[in-house]
């Protein structure tokens, strides 16, 4: 595989960065959603693990909007926070579509956390073939009215502390043809291996399904 920092434009002429993958031997596309705290070298080597399966991945640096190389610590929880307040949903999109525009049709789009929120945000406003949403929070708060008619998978920890079991259950009820996985003994941001709630049974079978579900729909 080979990695890259690129830069190009968005639809309304902001130029931003993002970590880019090229697989060997590609078999489809993938948008790769940031966490709160960027591009952090886990998010990278999430990007570099998908290339690995054949999928040409484009992480974009959506905190460009504010400034340059904005990667926090897995400390800095609030930080985070205050930077995913302070971006509009938006521009985030322009952002995302952008990456999308340069790797063409055969893409699906995939995110983390606050990534996860913008993914399904994604999947109903821009041309994506499918979309995999890892424990987007506030979703079943703020975004349970948008339509979604492409396939998508949601991934939640059942001990996730930032989304209650029913707030998973609203969003089964209002995306029917949605599939929903929920792990056992998982808090939030189990897929991450730098955080505290790195949950390594649920992030190696969220990872076998969200290949097999992307895989099937590209």
């Amino acid at each position: 595989m080979e990695t890259e920092w690129i830069l190009f434009t968005a639809e309304d002429g902001h130029e931003l960065d993002a970590y880019a993958v090229k697989a060997d031997d590609s078999i489809g596309n993938i948008v790769l959603i940031q966490e709160i705290f960027g591009i952090t070298d886990h998010i990278q080597s999430v990007c570099q693990r998908f290339a690995t399966h054949g999928y040409n991945v484009i992480a974009p640096a959506i905190y460009d909007r504010f400034e340059k190389n904005i990667t926090l610590d897995y400390t800095q929880i609030q930080e985070g926070v205050d930077y995913k307040m302070r971006l509009d949903d938006d521009f985030a999109m322009l952002d995302i579509d952008a990456a999308r525009n340069q790797l063409g049709q055969n893409t699906a789009v995939v995110g983390y956390c606050y990534g996860g929120m913008l993914t399904h945000i994604a999947a109903s406003r821009l041309s994506f073939d499918c979309a995999v949403s890892y424990y987007g929070g506030m979703i079943a708060d703020n975004y349970l009215d948008l339509k979604i008619n492409i396939p998508i998978m949601y991934h939640f920890g059942e001990n996730d502390h930032a989304i209650p079991m029913e707030s998973v259950d609203a969003i089964k009820k209002a995306y029917k043809n949605a599939l929903v996985h929920v792990y056992k003994d998982a808090g939030h941001g189990f897929n991450c291996d730098m955080r505290a709630d790195y949950h390594e049974e649920s992030a190696k079978l969220a990872l076998e399904r969200t290949l097999q579900f992307v895989g099937d729909n590209l």
